[in-house]
């Protein structure tokens, strides 16, 4: 099969966001690239969003994957399709701090080449905390990541701050890489795996976003029937009153 990836300074930035459940992972993306907060959503799909984004005052496609399955489901494919990872854990549940422990350490020895950034969510409840600041931030520093802790319900400002700070040093690292070639990837088209696009063309500088939504079942299949969204809500039109809303 064809290797599609793209490993030059034009292709797109494949950033993968992954944490244990409920940590936020999916409000954190939407956040981000929407400005929206939205509390629910479906917890057995992958979310892949094709975007714009400016970086250094240049148009560069990145492509950010909200991973919805564990570590022992689906890291490897995750592993090897993004260059660089955003792990998410909340502040107020240390299982979820140990679980992107975990996955912090198996990045630095899986993918020692890529961008990492380790992000406690939920800033704001910090009267329900159950891991340190200084704790989460000396492992990062030990694996060579960067930290940030962050309120997803908050404010989109420090959001975005942040990952557009970590997508700046994603392009700079792919940059310097470009004598040696890109983190080796798995050879499959991601973009039949997952797919048609869903969505509509807006240029930048308001991003031009994309959504493809992979269950797990058609994620193993190598198959994804495209699904009707409510364009305000990102979630499936079908299973909401999205009325007067419109699904694309």
């Amino acid at each position: 099969m064809k290797d599609e990836r793209t490993s030059s300074q034009g292709g797109p930035l494949r950033v993968a966001v992954v944490g244990a459940s409920e940590v936020g992972k999916s409000a954190l993306t939407v956040r981000y690239l929407t400005k929206r907060f939205i509390g629910e959503y479906r917890s057995d799909t992958d979310m892949l969003y094709k975007t714009v984004l400016q970086v250094d005052g240049v148009a560069q496609p990145v492509e950010i994957m909200d991973t919805s399955a564990s570590c022992d489901e689906s890291s490897d494919a995750h592993l090897q399709w993004a260059e660089a990872f955003v792990v998410v854990y909340a502040i107020t549940d240390k299982e979820s701090y140990r679980w992107a422990a975990n996955t912090v350490q198996e990045l630095s020895e899986r993918r020692a080449t890529a961008s990492v950034l380790m992000l406690g969510n939920k800033s704001d409840l910090g009267h329900l905390r159950e891991v340190e600041e200084v704790e989460a931030r000396t492992l990062a520093l030990t694996h060579s990541a960067r930290f940030s802790e962050v309120s997803t319900a908050e404010s989109c400002a420090p959001v975005a701050e942040v990952l557009d700070g970590f997508i700046k040093e994603v392009k700079s690292q792919r940059n310097s890489n470009q004598g040696g070639g890109s983190p080796k990837l798995r050879k499959i088209s991601v973009t039949k795996m997952l797919g048609s696009l869903i969505g509509r063309n807006s240029p930048p500088p308001t991003p031009m976003t994309h959504l493809i939504i992979l269950d797990k079942e058609e994620r193993n299949k190598l198959q994804t029937p495209m699904r009707r969204l409510c364009r305000p809500c990102l979630r499936p039109a079908h299973s909401l009153p999205c009325s007067p809303h419109t699904a694309v």
